[in-house]
């Protein structure tokens, strides 16, 4: 969204996202090293292996690069390797295996994680992990239309996704395969944190170009 808001010059706005089952509308980056490892933040984990899931992975990448920079740390010399493991699940595995020391990962809530879905498949077991560092929430994806909408199409298709959850619940349900309890409107004023975040990841591309 913040990219193409960018691109067409704010020819595009947010109107809802998705709430979860607990009712919160966004997700965290977090870092976990095994249970059995002694570090307990990430400062104490220099010269080891740092484990990231993808370059255009928002609590995979790039939120994590956006927060060691305001702590004064460079991934690519802080760390003896920086692995890109090409998914959440696979971060997870590499962690386990010890391919890395530390990997990110996304983060609902205590109930709800790319960790707790792996454990509750059979794939890892949650006690062989912990989590030791966990960012400021990232707001949660948008639903977009033209900003060029008639004001009142807009409050029709907004009013439409915040009544299908009651109007329409067993299509919802298929919808969010009933991992969500319904939508919550949003501006782009929710989404500035985002703005500061692509202009650091953009930055840092062109740094490395």
């Amino acid at each position: 969204y913040v990219r193409a808001h960018s691109v067409t010059q704010g020819g595009v706005e947010p109107f809802v996202t998705n709430r979860l089952l607990d009712g919160s509308t966004g997700y965290h980056a977090v870092a976990y090293v095994r249970a059995d490892d002694t570090a307990q933040k990430i400062s104490d984990l220099k010269g080891r292996n740092l484990g990231l899931v993808d370059p255009n992975s928002t609590s995979g990448n790039n939120v994590p690069r956006f927060a060691l920079s305001k702590a004064g740390i460079d991934p690519e010399t802080y760390f003896s390797k920086v692995i890109y493991t090409g998914s959440h699940e696979n971060a997870i595995l590499a962690l386990r295996q010890g391919t890395v020391d530390v990997a990110y990962n996304w983060w609902n809530s205590e109930t709800d994680s790319n960790l707790s879905r792996m454990a509750a498949k059979g794939m890892v077991k949650l006690d062989g992990f912990r989590l030791i560092d966990r960012s400021d929430k990232i707001p949660g994806g948008p639903v977009v239309f033209l900003s060029a909408f008639p004001p009142d199409m807009k409050a029709a298709i907004t009013r439409a996704f915040l009544e299908t959850p009651v109007k329409d619940k067993a299509a919802f349900d298929k919808l969010s395969d009933g991992k969500d309890s319904g939508f919550s409107p949003v501006v782009h004023g929710d989404y500035l944190t985002i703005v500061d975040l692509q202009k650091f990841i953009d930055d840092l591309r062109k740094r490395r170009s």
